[in-house]
């Protein structure tokens, strides 16, 4: 289940960049055109000037936020599959030997949990 969840992940992220992308072209081509054809609002020098300029800022902004923005979706497209990943169970919980009781006063074969360290091994007898 948590594969499936970061194989879905990984792929939202995917189409999350390629929508990115395209605003961030789309938004570059037309502020460039903005940009480069800011003399037709006014014949006056200055005021192409000043308007071509705050246009080239205004581009450079939008370009930056697109970024920004794609990045933090990002991250917050992979932090759901991880958040996910501490609340679900493991797959396959650990198994336990039917003799064991557990780390507090527990049984172990011979009657010691765990056992000492040092001690011979438990000889199996044939029957």
């Amino acid at each position: 289940m948590r594969r499936l969840l970061w194989v879905l992940a990984w792929i939202g992220v995917a189409l999350w960049s390629l929508f990115a992308w395209g605003a961030y072209g789309l938004l570059d081509l037309f502020g460039d055109v903005a940009v480069r054809n800011a003399d037709i609002v006014s014949d006056h020098p200055e005021t192409v000037e000043w308007l071509s300029w705050g246009l080239a800022v205004l581009r450079s902004l939008g370009l930056g936020a697109i970024v920004f923005v794609w990045g933090a979706v990002s991250l917050l497209i992979l932090a759901v599959p991880a958040v996910i990943g501490f609340i679900l169970p493991r797959a396959h919980p650990v198994e336990q030997h039917p003799q064991w009781q557990g780390s507090s006063g527990g049984t172990y074969a011979s009657g010691q949990y765990p056992p000492v360290p040092g001690a011979p091994p438990r000889r199996i007898e044939r029957r």
